[in-house]
């Protein structure tokens, strides 16, 4: 199985926003009894606009394919819970074809190494999912070196996350 991780470019935006309907759907299965959360009356998840990871130079936009096929998309920032933290994993999704198969396993560590310094992978309360996903690739990667707490984040509006802390190590990527 190849599996790629390509910097998503201006043409990419349309696939990535699509893709994200998919992500907010896959979310709806944890967090779709909260207040916003309702089904759409068209049928249609919608995602925030991820437009800012094409304009910001501190956000970094990337496809993940596997065999030549999208398989999701990784989108890096700097926007952390206190102002130590050098990356924010801002949104991280696998197609469910291709999920329990380690593909985000080995893209997250990817991503780790390719941006060393202080990390946050943050999830919603609620999405169990995800955060047994990320404590398991984030004890992994870490030898079990990170920190995890519950926090109320402000950006959109006040929300309490899950949030895994850790440093990545530089490497020679």
């Amino acid at each position: 199985m190849k599996i790629e991780l390509i910097v998503a470019i201006d043409k990419d935006k349309p696939l990535i926003q699509n893709l994200a309907r998919f992500y907010v759907y896959d979310m709806s299965w944890h967090c779709g009894d909260l207040p916003g959360w309702e089904v759409p009356a068209n049928g249609l998840y919608e995602c925030a606009d991820l437009s800012i990871y094409w304009v910001e130079s501190s956000h970094h936009p990337f496809l993940i394919k596997v065999d030549h096929e999208i398989a999701g998309f990784a989108l890096v920032n700097k926007t952390g819970s206190t102002p130590d933290v050098d990356w924010n994993m801002g949104e991280f999704f696998i197609l469910g074809k291709f999920q329990g198969k380690g593909v985000g396993r080995r893209v997250a560590e990817h991503v780790f190494k390719k941006f060393p310094g202080v990390w946050e992978v943050m999830q919603m309360p609620k999405n169990l999912g995800a955060i047994e996903f990320w404590e398991k690739i984030i004890r992994n990667y870490t030898k079990g070196d990170f920190e995890t707490t519950q926090k109320t984040i402000v950006i959109p509006k006040p929300h309490p996350m899950n949030v895994f802390k850790f440093v990545s190590p530089s490497s020679t990527l």
